[in-house]
Formats: C-alpha cells, sequence, structure tokens
C-alpha cells in the first residue's frame, strides 16, 4: 500500500513539472527576442500570383520583410517590357514558389537556389536588393545557382536580361 501512495506521488509531480515547462514554453512564443518561424504570403505579378516568404527570425528581423521582397518584384514587373513580364509570370504561374529568409546564410553570400525550380534563398542583408529577382532568374534558367557574384547580366529567353534598380529589359 505504501508503494502506491509513493507511486502517485511522483505521478503527480511528474505531471505538475510537465505542466510548468508547458507554461514556460508558451511564454517564449510571446517573447518578441525569440527566433521563431514566420510565414507569408506575398501577392505579386499585379495581383495575378502570389509567393510564400518564410524564415526563422524574431519579430524585429521579420518586420518588413515579406514587403520588401513584394514590392521588389512588384517593382520589377510593373517596369518590365513584355518579354520580362512573360519571363517573371512564367515563374511564379503554378509553381509555389518560397522565399526563404536567412539570418545567417548557410553556404551563400546573397541567394541560392537548390534546383527545384521554387525554392529562394536569400540572406536577410539581400532582400530589398535585385538578389531576389537573380534568384527568381536562377529558378527559371537553371534550377540552382549560388548568387555572390556582382553581375547583374543574365541570359534569358534566348537573350541578354540586364537588371537595375527598377527594370527589366531586353538587351
Amino acid at each position: 500500500m505504501k508503494n502506491w501512495k509513493q507511486n502517485l506521488i511522483i505521478y503527480l509531480l511528474a505531471i505538475i513539472v510537465f505542466a510548468f515547462i508547458a507554461c514556460n514554453d508558451d511564454k517564449n512564443n510571446d517573447d518578441p527576442n525569440v527566433s521563431r518561424d514566420q510565414i507569408t504570403t506575398i501577392s505579386i505579378l499585379g495581383g495575378v500570383s502570389s509567393a510564400t516568404v518564410r524564415g526563422h527570425m524574431t519579430n524585429a528581423q521579420w518586420e518588413g520583410v515579406a514587403v520588401k521582397i513584394e514590392n521588389n518584384i512588384n517593382d520589377v514587373y510593373d517596369t518590365a517590357p513584355t518579354e520580362g513580364k512573360t519571363f517573371l509570370e512564367e515563374v511564379f504561374t503554378n509553381s509555389n514558389v518560397t522565399i526563404i529568409v536567412e539570418v545567417i546564410p548557410n553556404g551563400y553570400t546573397n541567394f541560392k537556389t537548390i534546383g527545384d525550380g521554387k525554392t529562394i534563398y536569400i540572406a536577410l542583408s539581400a532582400v530589398d536588393t535585385l538578389y531576389v529577382i537573380d534568384g527568381i532568374i536562377s529558378i527559371r534558367n537553371n534550377g540552382s545557382r549560388v548568387g555572390n557574384l556582382k553581375s547583374k547580366i543574365v541570359y534569358a529567353f534566348g537573350g541578354i536580361l540586364a537588371l537595375n534598380k527598377k527594370n527589366i529589359y531586353k538587351t
């Protein structure tokens, strides 16, 4: 009988300990300084398409990331000639593009693609640069590329596609 009471006390203490741990985990989820998985969907190409933006970072680091990427893609799309618009539409139509933002890039400096034709990894420091567009071009043309180069001239749809901050055009 005594053994039964000791086991009951041990089980009750274990339940209290697990409950305490669970409560502490919830408190950490509310802490803005704790990194956590972040995810949102952005509207691009005049609202006809979308992409998923993901990252593992604090709320402060995440603030404005998706908007910068969305604006970057939309600025290029809005000023692109027909060939450039078609190129971007081909990438995002039915491809479920995911842009993964990393605070500390692993194996690259600015961006990389992995060959699946739909995933772009980009450094947090590069979300408001043309490396986002370079990543899009890379998944369309190559499937996989690591972007550490400074060059902004790439081959696309049979010609050279030259990029600057606001324009995508055929040269």
